[in-house]
């Protein structure tokens, strides 16, 4: 889908979702109240608590949207604490989608943390490459990012994401890169680069490899598009990779090739992974099984040297993601591991 103009969404769009945000959130409460009067039919009361955290949501979405204008109207006050300003909102919007989904879905989280001091502001700038999988992980990792680790997130995203009011004004006014990934933008790598080059010491810029939420389904359209385009050798290696995408390595080696970052953190995950469609998140409410966050930290000076094919390198930390989810999912034995639920 195109994205219409920033004019456009700023001056047209914005303003007519506020209204339709505030109708949706009351209708989501009303909707709410009504599923409790059904549990007797619905005893899990999947309906009661899909409303609420949408009105929850539609809620946060109105307020970012206000603020937002309202930080807009005295960006000349506040300019020199214009990026602290909109990390502190969409801290507080993430601290409320969690506590929300905690509290509604039993979302939580297990994280196997870090070495100590891999995010240490005084560190330098990091990189933070992530798989993409489930309803809402992307949402949980930057909610590490910034809450947890305390660094200002610099998100590689999806041009679609801007369709969302306000993941499209906190994430852009933070410096967010925003692509397509269907060839289209000749520019990503150029942009991605120049975002990567601006980092400060506070920074993560945070990056999805796969460019796009993992699904068996997408994992069988990609192998067959390798195979069509003739290149096989990157099929074969989508064909080993049973939970992971294949590795797009042109945004990553874009953000190494500037020489900010001090390292870089793989992230794993599972928990989320088979919701996906409406039904699997309804069937599984609420949630039984946590997220499992993994992290494989690489100072700059473990990582390939430039020149070397550091995309080989890349698709290796993939496949052993692909290891680690294929232990550590829903279902697996779990091997004892020091780890911190959230």
């Amino acid at each position: 889908m195109k994205v219409p103009p920033r004019a456009v969404r700023r001056l047209v769009i914005d303003p007519l979702f506020i209204p339709v945000a505030v109708a949706g959130a009351a209708l989501g409460a009303g909707v709410t109240l009504l599923g409790l009067a059904g549990a007797p039919v619905d005893r899990r009361l999947r309906l009661s608590r899909v409303a609420a955290l949408a009105a929850t949501y539609l809620a946060a979405e109105a307020v970012v949207i206000v603020a937002g204008f309202g930080l807009w109207l005295v960006q000349p006050l506040v300019r020199s604490r214009w990026d602290r300003a909109h990390l502190a909102l969409l801290r507080a919007m993430l601290g409320l989608l969690r506590s929300a989904a905690g509290r509604l879905t039993r979302f939580r989280m297990v994280v196997h943390e870090p070495p100590a001091g891999t995010f240490a502001c005084g560190g330098g700038p990091v990189l933070v490459a992530s798989r993409h999988a489930g309803a809402g992980d992307s949402f949980a990792l930057v909610d590490l990012v910034l809450n947890r680790y305390r660094r200002a997130p610099r998100v590689v995203g999806l041009a679609s994401l801007q369709l969302d009011p306000g993941i499209d004004i906190l994430l852009g006014r933070l410096g967010a890169c925003f692509v397509r990934t269907d060839g289209a933008d000749l520019t990503a790598t150029a942009r991605v680069h120049a975002l990567a080059a601006g980092l400060t010491g506070q920074d993560a810029l945070v990056i999805f490899p796969e460019g796009a939420n993992f699904t068996a389904r997408r994992r069988r359209r990609v192998i067959v598009g390798l195979r069509r385009r003739g290149h096989n050798a990157r099929a074969r290696v989508a064909e080993d990779l049973t939970h992971v995408l294949p590795p797009r390595p042109a945004g990553v080696l874009a953000v190494l090739d500037a020489g900010t970052v001090a390292g870089t953190a793989v992230v794993a995950h599972t928990g989320l992974d088979q919701l996906v469609t409406p039904g699997q998140i309804w069937r599984a409410l609420p949630l039984a099984e946590p997220m499992r966050v993994r992290w494989w930290w690489f100072p700059a000076d473990e990582l390939p040297a430039p020149g070397t094919d550091r995309s080989d390198w890349l698709t290796m930390q993939w496949a052993v993601v692909d290891a680690w989810i294929d232990a550590h999912r829903p279902g697996a034995a779990q091997p004892g591991e020091p780890a911190h639920q959230a």
